[in-house]
């Protein structure tokens, strides 16, 4: 496969441990939850809920670790949160990785923006759009656009967004090794995906814009994410 449980073992292992508590929660995902670097204001680190199967519960951390090491040895930027090296914490086994934020520091999702209505429905399409035509020069396999997985990094009048999670696959098998070690097929993928979730990506932000207060928070889901699910993100 396309890593080794062995060597990531053997960087908790050898990896102080950090001191996690539950007031440094940021937010929940299905399968993993994420808390604030209490150390280091830019990181954040991603848990598995499931501390004693961690490694079920990190199989797309494990992912997006892949493909934050590819992009990382690329020319140029890519708009996903840089994924940097796994630690050893009371919680169990995380991922240190960047926490985007704007100029005045807060983390706010494309969610936020639009029911503030400090961006419109059509903006924030574009944005995801211009987003995923850059992922194309990088071989970016992304696959869940939910709405809250973006995150506006840097100043208002620039309006860049970074997406912060659910750019790799969620499974580590035979055809995410394909998708992530070809640009061609992580393209295709990636595109396929935002066509399929275009429409209900659409109905969100208008709902959203809108001010329909069923659709202002994200709302934790069972299984599936959709566009109302929580992300474990920033």
């Amino acid at each position: 496969m396309f890593f080794s449980y062995k060597s990531i073992v053997k960087k908790i292992e050898c990896s102080e441990k950090l001191i996690l508590n539950d007031t440094d929660i940021l937010s929940y995902g299905n399968k993993r939850i994420c808390y604030y670097h209490a150390k280091n204001s830019s990181k954040i680190i991603k848990i598995s809920r499931d501390p004693k199967h961690w490694k079920e519960g990190h199989r797309q951390s494990l992912t997006e670790w892949h493909v934050s090491d590819k992009v990382k040895s690329e020319k140029g930027a890519c708009p996903i949160s840089l994924c940097h090296h796994w630690i050893n914490t009371n919680k169990g086994p995380g991922l240190l990785v960047d926490r985007i934020s704007d100029d005045k520091g807060e983390s706010r999702t494309l969610r936020n923006l639009l029911f503030k209505r400090e961006l419109t429905v059509k903006k924030a399409i574009d944005l995801v759009e211009e987003t995923i035509q850059i992922f194309s020069t990088f071989g970016v396999p992304a696959s869940d656009f939910n709405i809250d997985n973006f995150i506006l990094d840097g100043a208002y009048d620039e309006y860049r967004i970074i997406m912060v999670d659910g750019f790799s696959p969620k499974k580590t098998n035979f055809k995410t090794f394909l998708l992530l070690n070809s640009s061609v097929l992580a393209n295709l993928y990636a595109k396929r995906k935002w066509r399929l979730i275009k429409d209900k990506f659409t109905y969100c932000a208008q709902k959203v814009y809108a001010g329909d207060y069923n659709f202002a928070a994200a709302m934790p889901l069972s299984d599936n994410s959709n566009c109302d699910g929580l992300k474990a993100n920033q």
